[in-house]
């Protein structure tokens, strides 16, 4: 079940998809209908292989709605896993950085 996090507008989340694309801390999935992407966030140290990558978790692009940013509500109240709220608020600052940083050329610094 999604939950809203963020309404953005179109060219807001374009811009940030954009970024995303670019960055391989992020993973871009296609959803069922063509403006739908999930992006997966992973979490890894400096100068350490691709390989290493881990997933911390996901957040959801124009699936409710067209500028809709949603987090998937099973996920953040998952308790069997002690730090599972722990990465939902990791994923929660990396969309605000995401959405007030994200331009073309920015190195940006996150969380993960």
């Amino acid at each position: 079940m999604h939950t809203v996090y963020k309404a953005i507008s179109p060219e807001e989340m374009n811009r940030i998809l954009a970024y995303c694309k670019q960055h391989t801390l992020f993973e871009i999935y296609p959803g069922e209908e063509g403006s739908q992407k999930t992006v997966i966030v992973n979490s890894r140290q400096e100068n350490e292989p691709l390989e290493n990558f881990k997933p911390l978790g996901a957040f959801y692009c124009n699936y409710l709605g067209e500028g809709i940013i949603s987090l998937d509500q099973e996920e953040s109240d998952y308790d069997a896993m002690p730090s599972a709220q722990k990465h939902v608020v990791a994923i929660k600052q990396v969309i605000d950085i995401l959405i007030e940083r994200a331009r073309p050329g920015a190195q940006l610094q996150f969380p993960v």
